[in-house]
């Protein structure tokens, strides 16, 4: 199984542009590592209500307490123990307060005001203040390696105006950041972190203002104690959160599949198989669309600088294929347009509402034969004398990937493209994506509480790689200009307009050719605790790891009678 999107990106940490990176919020290293083992059952002489959660698959824990360790949070620190200003459901983009009540942009955007929730108190009883916000922005800009979004490319001053106004300062308009510092950066105490680097910060004893405080660490287990102080300490009703270590995914399965977890994160083929038929009536999962799988195509150079081409191939892909054999139909074909639906369905041109799925064979020989090529006595398609012929570069070891480019390989050979599978280690293939040396490879488009941030991350010309995340190396100057219009006003119908305008050219050009849906895993027990996220109730990602949806989460739960 392929890691997270966000782990197959670890190795470039760009801040370059415009382009805003939502996939550097997400702090994990393996997909297969979200999972979740212990036991959440209350016994008649424990009245504790214990959620155990899985989190880690790899051995034993090192300790990692700061929020702003660049490599390594523990579990649990984020959400649970420190809290963001905002919470973005990235299920349907509606925005809810947490330790701020209310913000405001300017008339020209270019100036944010905040205005923090009172009677809030830190762990340790001591008052929280705008002045412990604007302290952790100008932290950020004091130590660069904490600024992992890049806020302070984009900044000018963070000041609190008095004890609960923040105003943010920034250089141009730039609304969707609103993502990153409302909701994606953690606020510390001022108290506790003024004068230390926060990235090297050992931080035994974690302060925050969140419905937790950690307890006890050992390389097998961290234990977090329900914080009685918490602002929001009535929708609390979890006693304790366990976090152990899982030496490998296969046992991480076997105690999901025992009843021992709670809550896991993690992809296993077949669960309706293995997990759900084990307890119909307590086993589920739901694996809610965040992100997306394409094919990338080196644009810099024949055949895929041709439209026509890149249209062939995407004419001859069967993604419902692909969903079924490489994601066990967990998640649905890509749209074409580049929007993460249902999520995105109200930004939808309803000439986009029901492309089909299935690959079009016969399309495919229509625009290869709109772009000068002719089948050839072996059923391969030539211009020129020359093939069409290229390689599919994916990660020795991520299945799903290499699923989908064995499958890829048959549907193109069936309409008359020859394309190789080339197998490589993740160290080549993160050299390969970055430095455009390759033809083509399977890759990842990150979304976003509104389709603005994968077009932007993955599209914006200012974020071409080496650099930057823009992989396919697409630079257009018409879709620049639909990111500035979105990114310059705070108007949702001016805002809707632009992502229609970069839906059209992502359908009609194809910058990169997109696959299926990417979930983020998530299995979950009621046998314990009721209240879960779900299709029916999404008011959060359900992922384990997903921050700070974690916190939303704990706020939802009931312990059962």
């Amino acid at each position: 199984m392929a890691p997270t999107l966000v782990s197959s990106l670890k190795e470039n940490k760009s801040k370059s542009g415009t382009a805003l990176f939502s996939l550097l919020i997400i702090l994990v290293l393996i997909l297969a590592a979200c999972g979740n083992s212990g036991n959440g059952s209350p016994t008649s002489t424990n009245k504790k209500h214990i959620l155990t959660i899985g989190a880690h698959v790899g051995g034993d824990y090192t300790k990692s307490l700061s929020p702003y360790n660049p490599t390594l949070v523990n579990e649990g620190i984020q959400g649970m123990v420190y809290e963001t200003l905002l919470f973005f459901n990235r299920n349907d983009g509606q925005v809810q307060n947490l330790l701020a009540t209310d913000y405001k942009w300017s008339s020209d955007q270019k100036q944010l005001t905040f205005t923090t929730r009172e009677n809030v108190k830190w762990s340790d009883g001591k008052d929280f203040s705008a002045a412990d916000v604007a302290f952790t922005f100008n932290m950020l800009k004091q130590y660069p390696a904490a600024d992992s979004k890049g806020l302070w490319s984009y900044l000018s001053t963070v000041t609190a105006s008095d004890a609960k106004t923040v105003v943010l300062t920034f250089k141009n308009p730039n609304p969707p950041l609103l993502w990153y510092i409302g909701g994606q950066t953690f606020i510390v105490p001022e108290q506790i972190f003024k004068g230390v680097d926060p990235t090297k910060f050992d931080n035994a004893n974690p302060v925050g203002t969140g419905p937790f405080k950690f307890a006890k660490f050992s390389p097998q287990l961290l234990t977090y104690t329900r914080n009685p102080g918490y602002w929001q300490a009535d929708k609390v009703q979890v006693d304790e959160l366990h976090y152990p270590a899982v030496k490998d995914n296969q046992t991480l399965q076997l105690k999901l599949m025992k009843g021992e977890i709670d809550w896991g994160s993690f992809f296993a083929p077949d669960l309706d198989k293995t997990y759900v038929q084990k307890d119909t009536q307590h086993n589920h999962y739901w694996m809610a669309p965040t992100d997306m799988f394409t094919l990338y195509v080196n644009l810099t150079k024949a055949p895929f600088n041709d439209v026509n081409v890149r249209q062939a191939i995407s004419a001859a892909i069967d993604r419902g294929q692909l969903s079924k054999q490489a994601e066990s139909g967990y998640v649905a074909p890509a749209s074409p347009t580049g929007l993460i639906l249902p999520n995105a369905k109200d930004y939808l041109d309803p000439a986009y509402q029901n492309v089909p799925s299935t690959a079009d064979v016969a399309k495919a020989g229509q625009f290869l034969q709109s772009a000068g090529y002719a089948k050839g006595g072996d059923g391969i398609y030539a211009k020129n004398g020359k093939k069409l012929s290229f390689s599919i570069k994916v990660v020795s070891g991520w299945t799903d990937w290499e699923t989908m480019a064995a499958v890829i390989k048959q549907n193109l050979k069936d309409a008359g493209i020859d394309a190789s599978v080339d197998t490589i280690q993740d160290s080549a293939y993160f050299d390969a994506r970055n430095n455009g040396n390759y033809d083509a490879l399977i890759g990842g488009l990150f979304g976003g509480p509104t389709p603005f941030y994968l077009y932007d991350t993955h599209l914006n010309s200012v974020n071409l790689s080496p650099k930057g995340f823009n992989w396919g190396k697409w630079k257009d100057s018409q879709t620049d200009k639909f990111l500035q219009e979105y990114s310059s006003t705070v108007d949702p119908a001016k805002q809707k307009q632009a992502i229609m305008g970069l839906e059209k050219i992502y359908a009609d050009k194809l910058p990169n050719i997109p696959l299926v849906n990417a979930a983020s895993w998530y299995e979950y027990s009621t046998k314990n605790f009721t209240g879960w996220p779900s299709k029916d109730s999404p008011y959060a990602v359900g992922a384990a790891y997903s921050t700070p949806d974690n916190l939303m989460v704990i706020l939802n739960l009931k312990p059962v009678a």
